[in-house]
Parts: structure tokens; sequence; C-alpha cells
């Protein structure tokens, strides 16, 4: 019996044996195969995203920081003075009289240009002129009733700027500048002038006047609201302190039955005053 048992059991082992291999080799085939490639895709994508958003990042880092490069202002303002064209002047009675810029002149009207260099987005660099005509007032030392009078005025100098917030939409600076003023009459009209006691005979007077000095310090505040990537527009304001130091000029008189004179003009002393404009500027800031 134990002859009969022992090949069967080892017929069962076997059988056992093989069948547990069989059901290895059919279960192998069912196993999910890697996908390496899903993976790869996975990598490639997370990658462009993040380069995407680091390119955004870049750009609104610069946009943050402001622009740098040439730039181009102009601006057109309303002006008026406190203080004096000189002092110490002539006057028609024979004394000595002081010319202030509230009885010479009403307002003007400076018109501004700047043009300079944005070196950081911050600091700006720069050269400022203006040419603005004044509306002057009737008066017996610089324009006498029923005379012609023009003024114009120059002034030109450099200006640094600083800007607060170079990148955003509406960028606040202030500015601080220096120059050379120049103011320039004319003045013409028909007078009597007296040639003796109790004579006085029809004359055509003819006088032009410069008067120039330096610019002691001028400062502008405003702010610029961009309109498109190189434009922008806002207010501006300035104060300015400057001196009138050296004056010179002809004066021509035609006397009837004389004739035509020239004569100096009569010596005054220097007139300190202060200039104020308010205006809309715009900027060009091409790169």
């Amino acid at each position: 019996m134990t002859s009969m048992n022992a090949p069967f059991r080892w017929t069962l082992s076997l059988a056992a044996a093989l069948g547990l291999a069989t059901s290895a080799g059919a279960q192998e085939p069912v196993e999910p195969p890697p996908e390496p490639q899903a993976e790869t895709e996975t990598t490639t994508t997370t990658s462009t995203t993040t380069s995407s958003e680091t390119s955004s990042e870049g750009m609104s880092r610069q946009a943050e920081m402001g622009r740098i490069g040439p730039q181009f202002a102009v601006s057109g303002n309303v002006g008026f003075g406190l203080g004096y064209v000189y002092t110490n002047g002539q006057s028609p009675g024979g004394g000595l009289e002081d010319l202030k810029i509230t009885d010479s002149a009403k307002i003007s009207f400076p018109i501004i240009a700047e043009l300079g260099f944005r070196v950081t987005p911050r600091f700006y660099l720069g050269v400022w002129g203006s040419w603005e005509p004044v509306l002057t007032k009737t008066n017996a030392l610089s324009c006498p009733e029923g005379f012609q009078c023009d003024t114009f005025q120059w002034r030109v100098g450099p200006e640094v700027r600083y800007h607060i917030r170079p990148g955003s939409g509406f960028d606040p600076y202030i500015g601080l500048g220096v120059g050379l003023e120049i103011l320039k009459s004319h003045v013409e009209g028909d007078t009597q002038l007296q040639v003796a006691p109790g004579v006085f005979v029809p004359t055509h007077v003819d006088t032009h006047v410069n008067d120039r000095g330096p610019t002691i310090a001028r400062v502008t505040l405003g702010g610029d609201l961009r309109v498109s990537r190189s434009l922008s527009v806002g207010p501006i304001i300035s104060a300015s302190v400057g001196q009138y130091t050296v004056r010179t000029g002809t004066q021509t008189l035609d006397i009837t039955g004389v004739g035509s004179r020239d004569q100096d003009l009569a010596p005054v002393d220097d007139g300190f005053h202060a200039l104020f404009t308010a205006g809309i500027r715009i900027a060009f800031l091409p790169l």
C-alpha cells in the first residue's frame, strides 16, 4: 500500500507544481505595463508652465520698475510773478522808484519744453526752456498811457527730476533746476518832451530793453498719467526765484523839428523776484 500511494502522491505534487506555474504564466500579461510617456508629458507641461510664469513675473517686474531712455515733454501754462523787475530806477518826476512785477504785468502764458534722458526709471536728467508772452499793465515807469508795449520772456537751464512711482499708472515726480532768464520789452509811442521851461514838443519814443539774470532755483511738482506705452499726460506746477542783474537796451527819441536822437537807459539796481506757473504737460518716452 505504501508503494502504491507513493507514485500517486508524486503525481499530485507534480500536477500541483505545473498548475501553479501555468497560473503564474497566465497572470503575467495581465499586469499593467509602465507608462513612461505619460510621466514625460507631465514633466514637459510642468516645465512649460514654470517657464511661462517666470516670463510673466519678469515682465511684471520690468513694468513695476519703469523705463529708461530719451524723453521729450512740452507743457502749456499760466504764470504770474512777485517781486521786482528792478529797483531804484528813475521815475518820471526825477526821483528813484522801484518797478514791481505786479505793477507792470498781469499774467503770462509760458510754453515749456523739456529734453533729457531717464538714466534710471526714477531719475531724469535734462534741460528745460520756456517762451512766454506777458500781458502788460499800463504804468508810468514801463508802459505809459497810449504806448504800445510788448513783453516776452525766455528761460533755459538744466534740471534733475525724481519719479516716485515710475512703473505705476500715475507717477508723481519732483524736480529741481537752475537757469538763465531774459526779459525783452519793446515800448513805443508818442509823448510830449519838455525841451525848455514851459516848452513841450511832440516826440516819438522807441525803447528796446533786455533784463537778464540767473534763475537761482526752480522747483517743479507734477505727475505722469500713462495714456499708452510711450505717452503720458498730467499736471505740472513750478515755483522759481531769480534776479535780473543786467539791463541793456536802446532808446530812440524822434523829436519834431529836431530829429532823431539815441540815449542810454537810466541805471537801475537788481530786481529780485519769484515766478510761478501751472499747466498741463505731455511727455513722450519713445523707447
